[in-house]
Parts: C-alpha cells; structure tokens; sequence
C-alpha cells in the first residue's frame, strides 16, 4: 500500500471510529505505534528512535485529531520524555494534545476501576482529559485500545473497553480490524 493509499485508509478508519461514537483512541507504544521494543530503555537519539513509528500511526494519529478523537499513549516504558519527543517530532502542531501515561511517576489514578493492564493509564488520561474540555464525556463505550499485548487486551474488553490486538508483523491488519468494528 502507497503512502497515499494508507493515508486514505487511516480516513476512513478514523471517520468509521467517529460514527461509532469512539472519541477517545489509546495506544501503546512498543511494539505498536513504533516497530521495536524499547524495554524502557532506548539508547539512542529521539531522531533514530522517531524512525520507528510505523507510517500508518502517522496517518491514523492525525486523522483520528482531524476528527476531534482524543489520542494517548499508554505505555509500561518510563522513557515518557522521549515517547513525548518523538510526538513532536512527527506531529509538531498537536503533539501538545496528545496525553502520554508511562511508568515514569508523573501521574496517578484515584478511581475504583481497575488496575491491571493499561486501564489507570487510560483512566488517568480520561481524567485529564475531561478536566481540560468540559464538554466531553469520555467513558468505556467511546474508548478503543490499541496494543500489541494480549494480556493489556484481555484486560481491557474483561473491563467493558473496547481493545484491537495490533498484530506488530501485520500492523496494516488494524485499519481492516477497525473498519469491521460493529
């Protein structure tokens, strides 16, 4: 697929997204929006490091903002400073809006819902998030996950959010696993 071809794909997934009412897309980040795994510890540069966010998170990031969809990382990795680099590296004019929840101790989550897997991270993100816009309402049925770990996924739907498993050798699969959301 050309890079014009996935940009118009990325379209109409984030448009597919809005008609279901999804306003908030959380997304990890080793392993999903980049192509490596860091294990929380990159030792190279944020350049060489913004060389792995896969093309389609380029394209699928600035549509699903174009339509007014939240976007956050969530991620284990504690590199939050780079993780926000690299954003701003790619999507200098919003990255400011992206949330991004790591293990880096700069946040924290008060509510009574679960702890396992991503859910405080994204909790504490829709927290934030809900403070900043008045008007939004963001809750379980307008939330999608997007990780590469079972494990984040299981925990997600066993919470009532919705989750896509982003196979990392076939990430192209998303778009098509996004447009058969019901």
């Amino acid at each position: 697929m050309n890079d014009q071809e996935l940009k118009t794909r990325c379209k109409e997934a984030a448009s597919h997204l809005t008609k279901l009412r999804i306003n908030f897309l959380a997304l990890d980040f080793d392993m999903t929006l980049i192509d490596i795994h860091t294990g929380g510890r990159f030792p190279g540069t944020v350049a060489e490091l913004s060389l792995h966010l896969r093309p389609m998170f380029f394209h699928l990031i600035s549509a699903a903002h174009a339509a007014g969809i939240k976007v956050a990382v969530v991620t284990f990795s504690p590199q939050v400073q780079q993780i926000s680099n690299v954003l701003e590296t790619h999507f200098e004019e919003f990255s400011h809006e992206i949330l991004i929840r790591g293990r880096d101790r700069s946040w924290s989550y008060e509510g009574n819902g679960m702890e396992e897997g991503k859910q405080p991270f994204m909790a504490s993100a829709v927290e934030e998030l809900e403070s900043k816009y008045s008007d939004l309402n963001i809750n379980k049925d307008t939330t999608v996950l997007v990780d590469d770990d079972p494990d984040n996924i299981r925990c997600a739907i066993s919470d009532g959010v919705r989750a896509l498993l982003l196979n990392p050798d076939q990430s192209h699969g998303l778009l098509d696993d996004i447009l058969r959301m019901p």
